[in-house]
């Protein structure tokens, strides 16, 4: 009997397909782009100082250049 408690727990947890899709405004993009390796190197370094993905670094920068929220 536990066990299917639990799971009628975890079911209330998960987020419900409609729920996901009204939460998503702006949708992501994919693309690839090759940096030299010094630019790629400083920008893991200095992400890494920020406790940050490279990724996510190179995301602000971007939204500070463009002046996005």
């Amino acid at each position: 009997m536990a066990f299917e408690d639990r799971m009628e727990e975890m079911k209330n947890t998960i987020p419900k397909k409609t729920r996901v899709i009204e939460t998503q405004t702006l949708p992501r993009i994919s693309k690839s782009y090759t940096l030299k390796k010094e630019l790629a190197e400083e920008l893991a370094t200095r992400a890494n100082e920020q406790e940050l993905t490279a990724s996510r670094y190179l995301e602000n920068i971007l939204k500070k250049e463009f002046k996005i929220k």
